[in-house]
Order: C-alpha cells, then sequence, then structure tokens
C-alpha cells in the first residue's frame, strides 16, 4: 500500500478536514430575519454546497460506501405513506422527502473524501482534529456558562442558557441532549487512551471535563444515557477481551462517589433534578416529562388510527421528540419498521467493524489510533440508539451530519480493515 507523507497536511486533507469545523461550528442563526426552522435547514444546504467545493477543488472520486443506503429506507417508508396522502400533497411531503438523500449524500462526500486522501498513517491526524474540535467545544460551553446569552455566542446557538432552570449550556448543538450525543464518541476515545493508551494523565482530565459538562447539561436523558453507555462500555470491553471491564466499573464508581460529595460540599443548585425527583415520588410529572408523556400518547392513539398513512396532525407542524415514535407518527408501521432498520443496521455494521479492528490491533497490523476510533464509533452508535428516545440525533440539524460523518469514518475504518486483511494474508494478490 502506498504511504503518504505525513510529514505535513495537504491541502486536500486541510479540506477534508476543515468540513469538521464547519460541520460544529458554523454560525446558524447569522442571518438576522431567518426563524429558527430555516435557518437550520439552511445549514443543510451551506454544508452540501461546501462539500461539492471540496469535492472539485481537491478532484476527489465520488465512492459510495454499501452501509449508505441504509438512509433509503425512510425514504421507501416515505414513499409508501405518503401515496396514501396524494389529495393532500404538500411542501411538507416535498421537504421530507430531500432530507435522506441529502444525508446520504452527505455520508457519501465524507467517505469519498476520506478514502481518496487518507490512508493508515494518518489515523493519528484524524484524532487530533476531533480532540480539537472537542476541546473547541468545551471551551465554547465554558464562554456560554460564563458569558451567559451574548448576542456573538447565540450565533452559533440561538436557545438560551441562562433560563428556568438555571445554566444550560448546550454548545453548538443547540439543544443539551444531543452535546451529550456528541460527547459520548470523544468520552469513548478518551476511555481507551486512559486505560490503554499513552497520554494517560490528559485522558483523565479531559473525562472529568466532558463529565462535567454533561453534569451542567441538567439534562436527565443525558445522565441516564451517559451511564448505559459506560455500563455498555464495559460489557464490551469484556467481549472484546480489553481487560479493563472491571477498571471501567471501579473508575465510574469512583468518579459517582466524588460527584456526590462534591455535589453536597458545595452545595451545587441541582432544582432541576431534585424537583423531577419530588414530582416523581409524588405521583406527579415536570414540565418536560409531562411534554413527552403528552407526545407519546397522541402519537400512539394516531398511530393506531393511521397505522399506514401516519398522522395527519405531523402537516400541522406537531413534533414529537422521540425519534422512535416520530416515525411511527408520521409514516406509520412503514416509518417505525424504517428507522429500526437504520438504527439496528448502524449498531451491527459499527459492532462488526469495532470486532475486525479489535483483532488487527492485537495482531499489530492496525494501529493504535484506528482501533480506538472503530470503539469510539460503535459506542457513538449505542448512544444514538439511547437519545433518539427523547430526540433525533440521526436525522435533525447539525447532529444528522455529526451522525453521517460517523457513519463514514466506520465505514473508512472498515475499507482500512479490508486492506490490511489482504495484506496480511501472502498468499493474497493485493489489488
Amino acid at each position: 500500500m502506498q504511504q503518504k507523507s505525513n510529514s505535513a497536511i495537504s491541502t486536500a486533507q486541510w479540506l477534508t478536514l476543515s468540513t469538521l469545523f464547519i460541520l460544529c461550528y458554523w454560525p446558524t442563526y447569522i442571518v438576522p430575519g431567518l426563524d429558527e426552522h430555516t435557518a437550520q435547514k439552511t445549514f443543510f444546504f451551506v454544508m452540501l454546497g461546501y462539500f461539492l467545493i471540496v469535492t472539485f477543488a481537491t478532484r476527489t472520486t465520488i465512492k459510495v460506501p454499501n452501509v449508505a443506503y441504509i438512509y433509503f429506507f425512510p425514504l421507501i417508508a416515505m414513499l409508501i405513506t405518503f401515496s396514501f396522502n396524494v389529495p393532500s400533497f404538500s411542501f411538507f411531503h416535498v421537504s421530507v422527502l430531500i432530507k435522506p438523500f441529502l444525508l446520504f449524500l452527505f455520508v457519501v462526500f465524507f467517505y469519498s473524501f476520506l478514502t481518496a486522501h487518507f490512508d493508515l498513517t494518518d489515523s493519528a491526524r484524524i484524532k487530533s482534529t476531533l480532540l480539537i474540535i472537542f476541546l473547541m467545544q468545551l471551551a465554547f460551553i465554558a464562554l456560554q456558562i460564563i458569558l451567559g446569552d451574548i448576542a456573538v455566542l447565540m450565533l452559533f446557538n440561538s436557545k438560551e442558557v441562562y433560563e428556568g432552570f438555571g445554566v444550560r449550556a448546550p454548545g453548538t448543538f443547540d439543544w443539551v441532549y444531543i452535546t451529550c450525543y456528541f460527547l459520548s464518541f470523544f468520552l469513548a476515545i478518551l476511555i481507551i487512551e486512559f486505560f490503554l493508551g499513552k497520554s494517560r494523565f490528559s485522558a483523565f482530565i479531559l473525562i472529568i471535563f466532558a463529565l462535567l459538562a454533561i453534569f451542567l447539561s441538567q439534562s436527565k436523558t443525558g445522565y441516564l444515557a451517559t451511564v448505559l453507555i459506560l455500563l455498555y462500555f464495559t460489557f464490551l470491553s469484556a467481549i472484546l477481551r480489553l481487560g479493563i471491564a472491571n477498571k471501567i466499573l471501579f473508575s465510574m464508581a469512583a468518579l459517582l462517589s466524588l460527584l456526590v460529595f462534591l455535589v453536597l460540599y458545595f452545595e451545587v443548585n441541582l432544582d432541576y433534578v431534585t424537583r423531577f425527583i419530588e414530582l416523581s415520588l409524588e405521583g406527579k410529572l415536570d414540565g418536560s416529562t409531562s411534554t413527552r408523556t403528552n407526545q407519546t400518547i397522541i402519537a400512539l392513539t394516531e398511530s393506531l388510527k393511521y397505522w399506514y398513512k401516519g398522522s395527519p396532525l405531523a402537516l400541522e407542524g406537531f413534533i414529537i421528540e422521540n425519534s422512535y415514535l416520530d416515525y411511527l407518527f408520521r409514516y406509520g408501521m412503514f416509518g417505525l419498521i424504517a428507522f429500526l432498520s437504520v438504527i439496528i443496521t448502524f449498531y451491527w455494521y459499527s459492532l462488526a467493524v469495532c470486532i475486525n479492528a479489535t483483532k488487527l490491533y492485537r495482531n499489530g497490523l492496525l494501529n493504535f489510533q484506528t482501533f480506538q476510533l472503530s470503539i469510539a464509533c460503535h459506542i457513538a452508535f449505542v448512544a444514538a440508539s439511547l437519545y433518539s428516545f427523547t430526540g433525533t440525533p440521526i436525522d435533525a440539524y447539525r447532529s444528522a451530519l455529526w451522525s453521517c460523518f460517523l457513519i463514514s469514518l466506520t465505514s473508512y475504518i472498515n475499507t482500512l480493515i479490508k486492506k490490511q486483511s489482504k495484506l496480511s494474508k501472502p498468499n493474497v494478490a493485493y489489488q
């Protein structure tokens, strides 16, 4: 395999990696007068335009990873249900049909860039760029907490940091639970680094900052999902025989004890959480839980009545903050089946890549960074399946593009694995 120079970053690599910065830090609300939803939809086309510019500038050959076709499942579900809604066909139907195709294109573009301009020796460079993006996100969250709702910061995120719940800094991803989803990928990278890598001290410090950002999000979903993700990480490390399962469990217990001590010692205001617990003990619901409960009842009621074509309430802009129920509500049983197909496919595909990467790494045929990224991608897809119960990390605004990148990165790692596997077999000619 031809090795690219690792001494300096090429223009093509720089342009490719710059798409990650634009993905996370494009000032979505920079145009005055645009409402929130229009600005978010415009972001998709800003990214599409940038992808096209980079493609032509770097003369990248377009390649389609097989896993990208999974985005056509929701498209097929939409077409089936819309066939029952021909009399009420509107711009709404056209706009939602475009989204799966755009997400498919984003996966294709990212995968094409990665396979055309990066090889196995560049994994460290990709990881370093991602860590810079992670540090910038932590810095942005810190600025939101320190400076509050100032105009400059709200160009990137229109949500108010200081409101009825105290401080809820969501970073550049609008919703706090999406920021928690974003951070789950980096938690996986840092945990592997801490237990198996060389930069253990810096990894430990960054893990603390990531968990602190999740804690300050005041997202109940973020808290629960993070615990479940760490437990799954423990299970995965046992399956992969990494030898760190017990260490992860001990670290979780130690960090939890430390967190409780600090909350009690500094008398941290946790009204948002304590109010939820108190209301739950009284058999009541807080505002956000009550809203989601009502949405669940509406989604299930409407889906039973309109299981074959989706609820007509979807045309009125009614929002269901649960991806599983949202697809059921909008596109009936076909929509739910399509979304489950997406989640299950991404899970098993990333798990297979993760297992194969671990085998090659153990045999000295894959570098540490690629092995590390493969595990982080899988953990991120586990996180996506959990956060989909209270939001839409797979197909909503900036988080959808982040998910597209993770899918592309997983496919790219799978390509590297196949090449390395061929090289490890002397009787098989490398093509």
